[in-house]
């Protein structure tokens, strides 16, 4: 038989993915060797049930024969007879201790299931923007849920119950076709004769295994992405009409998805057929040549027996040979996928721990000679770069400082690099050329973690949390309760939280849906105020508040936090003229710093912009 697939899917040899596999053990050493030892146990256990069997069975038929004979008397014959029968009750404790050792491997499993999705989900939230945009929220749900899963199996089954399985099958094959060869080699020759052919079989098709496992992954990863996007643009589908598309589109996802599926179960199939044709061929072959060789005396009664009980022991280890083998050409596949998690953006991730600075407060912050440019989202392995149709947006060079306390409003053109620009002051990019200074230091060299607390970012889109609005204004960082309200009133959300059915503990709908846009905005004013910040950076978060409820918000900060800065994105002139300075952007160029007055006698932009 050829394989089934002319290339490797795998992007690294096979003793990677061992030696990924044993360092996962390093933190669970102690459970770890607790199985090793209860395999073990188990092992001789199994083994020790037909070495049993055959001694009680050639003992009782002597027995027999030799009281029939003579030889020996009743009394020494039921004595022998119970010894024997006391081995078999003992060994009927055998059964407890297979059930407490699978207890514990299934344990193992959640353990390990746990372990997985805590430690790339913290990796992910490590990564900076561009990881965002080469993978889809779908994917990386699908590769911390579909991908670890503990059952069916996933990796989290195969870090255990897989692993322990193959060592446990592995060690009664062995013993099994040990003890065999020292009761007859020549019958445990044709015993063991189809044992070659499976191995074959499964190095014929491990390829085809691994691409088709990969190429359902990924379908399983587009489904989820599909679903994602289409419940969270709920109100835009519904809107306009477009639910007959979805479902069309939902319904090509799934077949796409049910093939994948269905490749992956016909090979698997096919792989358990052919393997135990060849079990039960090593049966046949053991009952027709045992049977002859009782009939000629060359073996006992009791040695035929204990072969057919090895064979019955062997036959479920041989089964669950290719059903471990198969999991581990799939979860080679996932150990790529989680390995492509974190290897992505690994520079940028590496570099934003690297700071080691920490500010008492923030006096100032300065752009020296920044330069940024929105590159194309990086491509996947094995995907063409794309080449864009027009040249990406880029900074020129931008130099120019914000003093504490102060209020600077940035303005410009659709496109000009606003958000971008509020996006590197608050450490979310890191710029091509060029440096920003906190207090006189580079940005990058600061503790991140203390920089980011010192800061407040409201977002022009807020996020909101399937939580209670105490907890997405909190944001799990502690707060009392009365700050928490404090806040609220600040961001002149205060109203309509009371009018709430369970004011500050009502349950917020996913992403925020049963608020309306102005309320999620005046939520995000109050978590961004809750964190006590000294800078405050707002993208085009006025436009969410009418003049009355602005006017109160500026009069309030003034007085809550007094030696706040604010960096504010605005397309209102009013938030622009109330500002101490004015910042004009144009294209990725800075044109302008100045006041209202001054830039209204001095810069085109700005005038346009007003007029």
């Amino acid at each position: 038989m050829k394989p089934l697939a002319e290339e490797h899917e795998l992007r690294h040899p096979r003793m990677f993915y061992l030696r990924w596999i044993w360092e996962q053990y390093r933190p669970h050493r102690r459970m770890i060797l607790l199985l090793v030892g209860l395999t073990v146990i188990s092992t001789v256990v199994s083994v020790l049930f037909p070495m049993v069997f055959q001694r009680v069975i050639d003992g009782v038929v002597g027995s027999l024969k030799g009281f029939k004979d003579g030889t020996t008397d009743l009394a020494h014959a039921v004595a022998d007879r119970n010894r024997r029968l006391g081995y078999l009750l003992a060994l009927a404790f055998g059964p407890v201790f297979a059930g407490i050792y699978t207890y514990l491997r299934l344990k193992m499993n959640l353990i390990f299931e746990m372990f997985y999705r805590e430690r790339f989900f913290r990796e992910i939230l490590e990564k900076g923007h561009r990881f965002f945009l080469k993978f889809r929220t779908g994917d990386l749900v699908t590769r911390l849920t579909e991908d670890v899963r503990s059952y069916p199996p996933g990796l989290s089954w195969l870090c255990c119950s897989g692993i322990f399985r193959a060592f446990n099958s592995s060690c009664i094959i062995f013993f099994c076709v040990a003890s065999m060869f020292l009761l007859s080699p020549a019958l445990a020759c044709v015993a063991i004769l189809p044992m070659p052919f499976m191995v074959w079989l499964f190095l014929a098709m491990e390829t085809a295994i691994e691409r088709r496992f990969k190429k359902m992954q990924t379908a399983v990863s587009a489904t989820n992405d599909f679903l994602e996007s289409a419940y969270s643009g709920i109100k835009i589908i519904k809107s306009f009409n477009a639910e007959a598309p979805q479902i069309a589109l939902f319904g090509q996802q799934m077949d796409s998805r049910i093939g994948c599926e269905i490749e992956v179960a016909r090979i698997e199939g096919l792989y358990n057929v052919y393997f135990e044709f060849l079990n039960y061929l090593s049966g046949v072959l053991v009952m027709l040549v045992g049977g002859i060789m009782v009939i000629k005396g060359s073996i006992s009664l009791g040695v035929y027996y204990a072969f057919f009980g090895y064979l019955g022991i062997v036959m479920h280890p041989l089964i669950d040979i290719p059903v471990l083998l198969f999991t581990l050409a799939q979860c080679f596949v996932t150990i790529d996928r989680l390995e492509e998690i974190v290897q992505s953006e690994r520079e940028w991730q590496e570099a934003d721990k690297r700071g080691d600075i920490e500010v008492s407060r923030i006096d100032r912050l300065e752009f020296k000679g920044v330069a940024f440019a929105h590159q194309p989202p990086p491509p996947k392995d094995g995907e063409a770069a794309a080449v864009p149709d027009r040249p990406c947006f880029a900074f020129q060079p931008l130099d120019f400082s914000i003093g504490r306390g102060e209020k600077m409003a940035i303005v410009g053109t659709i496109g000009s690099g606003k958000t971008t620009l509020l996006n590197l002051a608050a450490g979310i990019l890191t710029p091509e050329a060029g440096e920003i200074l906190v207090n006189g230091h580079p940005l990058r060299d600061l503790r991140k973690d203390r920089f980011k607390e010192r800061i407040g970012f409201i977002q022009q889109e807020p996020t909101i949390f399937s939580e209670t609005v105490a907890d997405n204004i909190d944001f799990w960082r502690g707060r009392e309760r009365d700050w928490i309200e404090t806040c609220t009133r600040l961001a002149q959300f205060e109203g309509e939280v009371k009018s709430l059915p369970h004011q500050y503990d009502e349950k917020i709908g996913q992403r925020g849906l049963n608020l309306s846009g102005g309320q999620r905005q005046r939520l995000s004013i109050a978590r961004a105020l809750a964190g006590r910040p000294e800078i405050l950076f707002m993208d085009d978060v006025t436009s969410a508040l009418d003049a009355e409820n602005e006017t109160l918000l500026w009069r309030d900060l003034r007085e809550q936090f007094p030696g706040v800065t604010c960096v504010i994105v605005t397309h209102r002139l009013s938030t622009a003229q109330n500002a101490d300075r004015i910042m004009v952007l144009n294209e990725g160029r800075l044109e302008a710093i100045g006041t209202h007055d001054e830039l209204m006698r001095s810069n085109a932009t700005y005038q346009k912009l007003v007029n």
